[in-house]
């Protein structure tokens, strides 16, 4: 039987190889966003997959996002701030028409007007956009706010008409009544006008949003691809300073700080206007009393300033401790195999928790503030208008209906503007504070020019004279105080003795002074605050000299932490050169200490995505990998997962050696990649790859603690404290050279010994490479990230209720939230009894006094709601926080080898951020919002039963677009979430093999594809926002209607209907509109909030 609601599945790949429609389509269509039908109809059959998702513009790539921002910031630098690429550019200060560059001439540098902003460069790029936007938001407020002017003539109408009619000829006469009012059209004509009004209202809003959220969506990914074009060019000072953790905290925080102003950022100069013109709206429909009500609201205005600064001020604290928490957990991560093997998984949960607590400190202490600020904006213009009115009564004016409801509705459209304000301004705390960071790391330090590369040099490698050094690790950012540094060792210190418990209860005989790779040995809240300045000598390269002719085999020798790989690192850039000159006489590979494995199959690692599949064989034979291959599930095929989980230490070492074989460069430096494999396979190495096979007729720098294979090099250095103190031949060296021939008898030995053990080890891996059960468990060792599908169940949400305390809170908000909405509903009665005097033996001192309990009453109950709802998320976020760290230090290794760590990170900062911000936000509003809902229909239903059954087929209309909205809107959503784990995963992949992308001179290659990997995150979130206007503006329309009919029927009912109910039921009708649509819109990005709570 054929079901409506469980349509037949649309074939997969809808959107494949598709542009958005948008562009293309016909008016109407773009107007009401009829072009997104067809992919709701397919979310609505099925759950979306990404290849249904059509593809963005080019125009609306991160690449060419980039280039224009990235173009614009750099214009605006002083030229030492400058990349390499734009120096020798500025911005051209006459021209409008976005970024322009033009050669620097010498009077132009003398000007010294340079403004590196963020700020700026953004709206040099997007300002066309950005005001017009401006421009929808300003009309459609505008129609808003001169709605009740029209609201007004047809109280005035249905008040005289009623009159008129409910009274004799001689009670007309005596009440001065002569003109029959007009005729039912007059009321017709006004209600359409408010139809009409409200309409256009709609729909330039809902283009606002929709254009406004697009440029939030441009400048979140010009943003993010400018700083992942930066940390690709970062000195070492800089990646000190700008760790993985900071970096990641950039992106995916501050620059979705950046989206969310491009969304509201206009309402910091429409919202004055809207307040003056509603103000003065206010002095022509009650004269000199609305300036009791004026008083009113700038005496609130300092207070809710205090409010926005303290959470101003409580933000830029909690952006640094999550920066130093993030960090930290960055390098648990990192380094989880020695925290197991110590036992730490206690102590660095305690540490990660510590600061954690303070980042929720400054979260609670906001959300204080904020509470407060609701209660402000709640409460101070429900004063205002109740001084006013109390003012306009005791002034002697009579409280008609069309005055008093139509004042009402100018507060209720002034309070709008109020409540949002000082939200923008709290978003404009964030915003600056972004900006600064932001800013701060598109200026921070790169690496100097590369290496000189001459290829009619007859020399391979040429270093003449040269000094390098290691940038030393900066600290954080101010000296910690010595009571607090003190209180903090102690709590460490009495830390450190549980876990050497731990160890010693595991039988872990490690020494007390291995530890754990970390920045901080025991970072608090106070050290993310306040910094610590403690920082170590760096590492120095003192007067190297060498020169390497092409095509000989050069091995580089020292003792351990002599400078061996150091000077490899100065050769390709990484150590800053203060002194002398480097020079190559080819391209360069590089094949690092730890090899550096990407997340993805043995050929791709090897080839980097060109197959010549005759060299690929060779060149696996000759690297000793085509057993290694033939024991591998899918062979060249297999997927090696991130960390190469699938790869023993050997193999990646030989995958890694492949990997610069291919890639056919001219020289070749090896960062002792033979320590990896045992003794056999390193003869077959040397014999094979180095000395005859694909790497014979190049240049090639070895460093190595093998020394049985100097003999076969042509000239070795001798490394000692950073010098190059001896140097020669082989023999030379053993003859002549003291040093060399100490590391010959010393570590000779322990050379021999230590091929032997890796031979059993590599042997043990081989063994189990042979059985096919284990190759099936290896092939399926990288798991997939888990996608929810469905609705999210109620048992998630009392999860939720319960982390935050008990299931208690629940009936305790909902039991204040129907007090404050009861309380505001009392209040609009209360005015529309005190209009028509209904309350027999009622005064108007007694009005006056009901009227104000109940608005006394709405602020208290609302700021005990906001309170309570904000602190229960605080103390959820908190306890599911914990709990997550605690179950993923305490996960086996095999769940770290399995897992990308892009996509753990992901869970513990941007959804952590969620939790903790937008989460408890979202379902406030939604609280509010239905409690709203739920109070117009049941003032309609008590004041005009009749109209009060429309409500029926709205509703119904509103759940039915609702379920087929929020079935796609909520797939598309995850799809964004999982994109967004894969961007996190490869970018985090990419700083971590940095210095060999750098020197395979790849830096184009990983840009490309983390570009690839954001637009396709961007696609998604394009979608969402969209879809989300394609059901406001359907909401809009019927709300409308639903506003029209009232308006029509309280027309035809005009001489029997009170005006006084007509009053109140028009004065909730003009504001059901966003009060229906927002309440179907909030479960479609709550739910995926939600959702996040699984996650």
């Amino acid at each position: 039987m054929w079901n409506p609601f469980r349509p037949k599945p649309a074939p997969p790949g809808f959107g494949s190889g598709k542009q958005i429609p948008e562009r293309k389509a016909f008016f109407l269509s773009q107007i009401f966003f009829i072009w997104l039908d067809p992919l709701l109809k397919v979310g609505f059959s099925r759950p979306l997959e990404q290849e249904d998702l059509w593809e963005l513009p080019p125009d609306r790539l991160t690449t060419a996002l980039t280039d224009q921002v990235e173009a614009a910031f750099y214009a605006r630098c002083p030229p030492e701030q400058r990349p390499l690429a734009f120096r020798g550019k500025t911005l051209d200060s006459d021209s409008d028409k976005g970024v322009k560059e033009e050669e620097i001439t010498e009077e132009s540098t003398h000007d010294g007007k340079y403004d590196a902003s963020v700020t700026k460069a953004l709206y040099s790029v997007f300002f066309g956009r950005w005001w017009f936007a401006g421009l929808l938001q300003l009309c459609g407020d505008t129609l808003k706010t001169t709605t009740p002017l029209v609201n007004k003539v047809l109280l005035t109408w249905l008040t005289e008409s009623y009159v008129f009619y409910r009274t004799t000829e001689e009670e007309r006469t005596a009440f001065g009544i002569s003109a029959q009012p007009r005729g039912v059209g007059f009321g017709v004509g006004l209600a359409f006008a408010i139809f009409a009004m409200q309409e256009v209202a709609s729909l330039f809003t809902n283009h606002q949003q929709q254009i406004a959220m697009s440029i939030g969506l441009y400048t979140r990914a010009s943003m993010i691809g400018t700083m992942f074009r930066k940390s690709l060019r970062l000195s070492g000072k800089s990646r000190a300073e700008h760790t993985t953790g900071k970096i990641m905290t950039m992106i995916s925080t501050d620059a979705t700080r950046l989206d969310h102003f491009a969304i509201y950022g206009h309402s910091l100069w429409i919202a004055p206007i809207q307040i003056i013109i509603g103000i003065a709206l206010l002095i022509a429909n009650l004269g000199y009393s609305a300036l009791v009500g004026l008083g009113v609201l700038i005496f609130g205005m300092p207070i809710q300033g205090i409010f926005a600064y303290i959470m101003m001020q409580q933000r830029q604290k909690g952006v640094k401790i999550t920066d130093a928490r993030v960090r930290l957990t960055t390098e648990v991560l990192q380094g989880i195999r020695l925290l197991k093997f110590y036992g730490w998984e206690d102590f660095y949960v305690n540490q990660i928790s510590k600061l954690r607590k303070g980042e929720l400190d400054t979260i609670r202490k906001s959300a204080i503030a904020q509470s407060g600020l609701v209660a402000c904006i709640s409460f101070i213009p429900l004063v205002a208008s109740i001084l006013s009115f109390i003012t306009y009564s005791l002034s002697g004016h009579d409280l008609n209906v069309a005055t008093i409801f139509t004042a009402l509705q100018f507060f209720n459209i002034i309070r709008t503007p109020l409540i949002m304000l000082p939200l923008i301004l709290s978003g404009l705390a964030e915003f600056i504070v972004a900006v600064q960071r932001i800013s701060a790391f598109l200026t921070a330090e790169e690496l100097a020019e590369p290496p000189t590369v001459d290829y009619e040099s007859k020399d391979a490698i040429r270093v003449e004279n040269a000094n390098f050094t290691w940038d030393a690790v900066v600290g954080l950012e101010e000296k910690l105080d010595k009571k607090d540094k003190e209180k903090e060792s102690k709590s460490a210190k009495t830390d450190k003795k549980k876990a050497k418990k731990s160890r010693k209860a595991k039988g872990n005989d490690a020494e007390e002074s291995s530890g754990l790779p970390t920045t901080t040995d025991n970072i608090t809240a106070s050290d993310a605050l306040q910094g610590d300045a403690h920082a170590q000598e760096p590492f120095q390269l003192k007067n190297i000299n060498m020169s390497v002719p092409k095509g000989s085999f050069v091995a580089i020798v020292g003792q351990i932490g002599s400078g061996k790989s150091s000077i490899l690192n100065a050769l390709i850039g990484e150590m800053k050169k203060t002194k002398g000159q480097v020079t190559f006489g080819g391209t360069v590979a590089y094949v690092s200490q730890t090899p550096w494995i990407k997340n993805a199959t043995v050929r791709e690692n090897i080839t980097d995505g060109t197959v010549d599949e005759t060299r690929l064989n060779h060149i696996i034979k000759a690297c000793s990998l085509e057993r290694d291959i033939d024991s591998l599930p899918r062979g060249l095929d297999t997927d090696i997962g991130e960390k190469g989980i699938n790869l023993s230490g050997g193999q990646k070492a030989r995958v890694s050696l492949a990997r610069t074989a291919y890639a056919q460069s001219d020289i070749v430096l090896l960062d002792d990649p033979l320590s990896a494999v045992d003794s056999y396979v390193g003869k077959e190495l040397l014999e094979n790859c180095l000395l005859n096979g694909p790497l014979a007729n190049r240049t090639r720098v070895l460093v190595t603690h093998a020394l049985h294979v100097l003999d076969k090099t042509d000239y070795i250095y001798v490394v000692e404290e950073g010098i190059l103190v001896e140097e020669g031949s082989y023999q030379h060296l053993l003859d002549n050279g003291p040093i060399f021939s100490r590391l010959i008898n010393e570590y000779g030995q322990q050379d021999s010994a230590g091929t032997k053990t890796g031979r059993v080890k590599q042997t043990t891996l081989d063994t189990i490479l042979k059985d096919p059960k284990d190759n099936k468990l290896a092939e399926a060792l990288m798991q997939e990230e888990e996608r929810m599908t469905g609705s999210v169940t109620w048992a998630t949400y009392t999860r939720y209720i319960r982390h935050a305390g008990s299931i208690l809170w629940a009936p305790i908000i909902l039991a204040l939230l129907a007090l404050s909405q009861a309380s505001e509903v009392g209040n609009n009665l209360t005015l529309g009894f005190w209009t028509s005097m209904s309350i027999k033996g009622f005064d108007n001192g007694q009005y006056m006094g009901l009227y104000s309990g109940f608005g006394a009453g709405q602020a208290v109950f609302t700021f005990i709601v906001s309170y309570i709802v904000a602190i229960q998320g605080v103390n959820a976020s908190y306890s599911m926080f914990t709990k997550a760290l605690r179950n993923v230090l305490r996960s086996p290794v095999s769940f770290f080898d399995t897992t990308p760590m892009g996509r753990i990170l992901s869970r513990l900062s941007k959804d952590q951020d969620t939790l903790d911000t937008a989460l408890p936000m979202n379902l406030m509003t939604f609280l509010f919002i239905v409690a709203a809902v739920f109070g117009t229909v049941g003032l309609v239903f008590y004041t005009i039963p009749l109209l009060g059954i429309m409500f029926a087929p709205t509703i119904v209309v509103y759940y039915v677009m609702s379920v087929f909205y929020r079935r796609t809107s909520v797939e598309i959503k995850r799809l964004d979430s999982l994109a967004r784990s894969a961007f996190y995963s490869s970018y985090s992949e990419t700083l971590t093999g940095l210095a060999t992308v750098r020197a395979y001179k790849h830096q184009a290659k990983a840009l490309k594809d983390a570009e690839q990997k954001l637009d396709r995150e961007n696609r998604a979130y394009y979608l969402t926002v969209t879809m989300q206007r394609w059901l406001a503006v359907r909401l809009d329309v019927f709300s409308n209607i639903l506003l029209l009919g009232i308006a029509l029927g309280a027309s035809d009912n005009r001489t029997t209907l009170n005006p006084a109910k007509v009053g109140v039921v028009l004065t909730y009708a003009l504001s059901i509109t966003e009060i229906f649509c927002e309440s179907k819109l909030c479960p479609g990005i709550a739910v995926p909030l939600i959702s996040m709570i699984l996650r």
